[in-house]
């Protein structure tokens, strides 16, 4: 089962890409069932050393101009690739030839891979043009249209149950009777929802000891409130929530921790995809959310 936790974990990939701070913002139209997310990443730059990017950085910025990549806090929290997905998608394919037993087991990897399917076919990704703010720093943005929000939410949920149903763990590996494995089977046999979008409020729950909470980074916790992410535990159960129901729209912004930003990426990102004269950003985001709402919003 090590496979499907690897398919199921797909949007858990670390990537390679550093940026000191990133806004996303993401509007939600239940009508259409659709979800727009609009990325802005500042002072984007290699880490491996002081002048210029290695052949290495230089690869990874190509596979984001030319493929359907995004991340989401410089991939401290996850990133979505679809090459990534299509290499996961034809393991799980091929683990099912081979034979899975028991017969649940192969039940949740055929559940996961038409998660993954419907992911690949609902996300588009448009790359923006990359920039210098005033501070001299490169900049890019990101426009994510994610179609069919509420069945993917719906189907990840699923698996989700059954993967805890069948001892499987996505987030963290607990040892054998570690009191969460109890905790996440019986949420799923309460086929609780982990994760709901209802008006422009995005929440994730996962149940967790008051031990295992008190693990996680006190750091990490406050960045996220500072940028307006509710970090809640009661009752053995972390909430996580981003954004209000009523709200126009849902946005965060972070400073990466512990970035340490270097002027070695413009000159290569110049000569290669050139630079955008005069940019701006905050109009740019203004045109994207009204051709969103023009497209996917039914009064």
């Amino acid at each position: 089962m090590k496979k499907l936790i690897t398919c199921l974990a797909v949007l858990l990939l670390p990537g390679c890409i550093e940026f000191e701070k990133q806004t996303l913002v993401f509007r939600h139209y239940p009508e259409t069932d659709t979800l727009v997310i609009w990325q802005h990443y500042e002072g984007i730059h290699g880490e491996d050393q002081e002048h210029g990017l290695t052949e290495t950085e230089r690869e990874q910025l190509h596979s984001v101009v030319n493929g359907q990549r995004t991340f989401f806090f410089a991939n401290w929290v996850f990133e979505y690739n679809a090459k990534d997905i299509d290499r996961f998608i034809n393991g799980g394919e091929a683990e099912l030839q081979k034979g899975i037993e028991p017969k649940a087991k192969a039940d949740v990897v055929r559940q996961s891979l038409v998660w993954m399917k419907l992911l690949k076919k609902s996300v588009t990704i448009k790359n923006g043009p990359f920039y210098l703010n005033e501070q001299k720093r490169l900049c890019a943005t990101q426009q994510v249209t994610l179609r069919n929000a509420g069945k993917l939410i719906r189907e990840f949920n699923a698996v989700m149950r059954a993967s805890y149903l069948q001892g499987e763990n996505i987030f963290r590996t607990f040892e054998e009777g570690d009191p969460n494995i109890e905790l996440l089977e019986k949420s799923a046999l309460a086929k609780m929802e982990f994760l709901t979008l209802k008006g422009q409020q995005l929440r994730f729950q996962l149940p967790l000891t008051e031990k295992n909470f008190r693990e996680l980074d006190v750091d990490d916790l406050k960045l996220f409130r500072k940028a307006g992410v509710l970090f809640e535990h009661k009752n053995n159960l972390l909430t996580i929530t981003a954004g209000k129901v009523e709200a126009a729209e849902t946005s965060v912004s972070m400073r990466l921790p512990k970035v340490a930003y270097q002027p070695n990426a413009a000159e290569a990102v110049s000569e290669r995809y050139g630079l955008a004269k005069d940019f701006n950003p905050a109009k740019a985001r203004a045109k994207f959310l009204k051709d969103s709402d023009a497209r996917y919003l039914k009064k």
